[in-house]
């Protein structure tokens, strides 16, 4: 390669290089990307306070999206607790927004998903709504969801939404907490 003839020419090969050299990597994610990149799915329904909620209302920050019921004994606020914890040690605070939506609608009131974060000790946006609007929100986000007379069988996987409504990641109740604080610094940047 020969060098430049011009100090203008010099000036703008060096400037390029640098800014190159400058340039960060892109984060390395921990959960599965999704490619290609697409608007995450709506998502209206009612919060624990019984106020509307949108998806659209939390633009500019990450969405760690989970769907679970409040009466489940193990699986759901362990994860729950997962997230928030990784949440704290992401230090992105309110930049991270925790969705828990409902498999279980006819017993997750308002009240029910009060109770249920405050006995996880996690700060969460608790979704509920009718049978029929949970279960389109379920489809749109393909989550299985299968009820006995006892228990809510469903698919357990932690959604990212990144802070532009885009669907980057999915996850799942494995990850470390590590990791789901790196994938949400990855997705914040």
């Amino acid at each position: 390669m020969s060098l430049p003839r011009s100090p203008l020419r010099f000036a703008a090969l060096a400037g390029a290089l640098i800014i190159a050299a400058c340039a960060s990597p892109p984060p390395k994610l921990y959960g599965t990307a999704l490619q290609p990149v697409r608007p995450a799915p709506p998502l209206a329904a009612i919060d624990q306070s019984g106020a509307p909620f949108s998806l659209q209302s939390r633009r500019g920050r990450v969405v760690a999206l989970y769907f679970g019921f409040t009466h489940c004994k193990d699986i759901c606020p362990q994860t729950l607790a997962k997230l928030g914890a990784a949440r704290k040690k992401s230090r992105l605070g309110s930049r991270v927004a925790i969705v828990f939506a409902s498999v279980d609608p006819g017993r997750d009131t308002p009240a029910a998903l009060r109770a249920f974060f405050a006995r996880v000790g996690v700060p969460a946006i608790g979704l509920t709504g009718s049978h029929a609007q949970m279960k389109k929100i379920w489809g749109d986000y393909g989550v299985d969801v299968r009820a006995t007379r006892t228990d809510v069988g469903h698919s357990s996987f932690v959604y990212f939404i990144g802070p532009r409504g885009d669907l980057r990641i999915v996850g799942g109740d494995k990850m470390s907490i590590a990791h789901l604080a790196a994938d949400f610094r990855g997705l914040a940047r």
